[in-house]
Parts: structure tokens; C-alpha cells; sequence
């Protein structure tokens, strides 16, 4: 039985990033790109800096898939599961990947959690909150 050892995060294709954001990725498969482990550490802590959020959904998708091989059904269960997120999430975090060996196949059983990168409320609450005129209280 093979397991990830740590969580793996992918962003959408068109995922917008916060400006000046230099982030690793590598092509994952049709619409979505991964970013190591590394970067996806510090892309949390710098779009904190930078006012930008990151929303997850509470649930995950679980997923299964048959393959003759680990790969094969690995890649099988992350595909069902990437199709189910919604539009609206521009990214995902793989929590849980668990592969199994029967006599005739694998089956590999993965946990997707999809996730949001937004610019943050106060930002679109206050875009220019620096630059506001200070007021002289008498």
C-alpha cells in the first residue's frame, strides 16, 4: 500500500496570483498545473502579506480508480476527482492518496480539497486605504 507523504497543491491554469508572486509550476494535466511543496509553503505566507486569502471547502472530494499499475489507477482517481471541482475554485490540495493492491488490479482512493485564491475582503473593502487623507481631529 503506497501513501503520500505530504500534500500535494495544484492551481488552475488560469489561476490569478497575487502581482510580483514567483511560483514553480510544472504542467500537471489538462488545465491544471502543480507547484511543489516548498512553494506552496511560501505562496501561503506571502499572499498573507500581500492581503490575498485562500479559501478552502470544507468537505473533500473523494475519489477512487482502477489501474494495472499504481500510476495508472493514481492518476485514474485524481482525474474523476479534479473534474468534480467547480469552476468557481481556481485551486486544490491533495490530502490523501491511498493505493491498494488486488490480484487483478490497483485501486487508488485520493481526497481533494478544493480551494480559492481571491484577493482578500479588506483590500476590495479599502483598495486605496494607504493613500487616505489623514484628518485633524481639533
Amino acid at each position: 500500500m503506497h501513501k503520500l507523504d505530504e500534500p500535494a497543491f495544484l492551481l488552475r491554469v488560469d489561476a490569478r496570483l497575487p502581482a510580483n508572486l514567483k511560483v514553480t509550476k510544472r504542467k500537471f494535466r489538462d488545465g491544471w498545473d502543480s507547484v511543489p511543496s516548498r512553494d506552496a509553503q511560501r505562496l501561503g505566507r506571502q499572499m498573507k502579506r500581500r492581503d490575498w486569502e485562500l479559501d478552502a471547502e470544507a468537505l473533500p472530494l473523494l475519489k477512487g480508480g482502477m489501474g494495472k499499475t499504481p500510476q495508472a489507477a493514481t492518476a485514474r482517481a485524481l482525474k474523476l476527482a479534479l473534474r468534480q471541482v467547480r469552476e468557481s475554485f481556481n485551486a486544490a490540495r491533495v490530502e490523501y492518496l491511498r493505493v491498494s493492491q488486488y490480484p487483478w488490479f490497483y485501486l487508488a482512493t485520493v481526497a481533494v480539497y478544493p480551494q480559492t485564491i481571491k484577493r482578500g475582503q479588506s483590500s476590495l473593502i479599502f483598495p486605496e486605504r494607504k493613500s487616505l487623507p489623514r484628518v485633524a481631529v481639533p
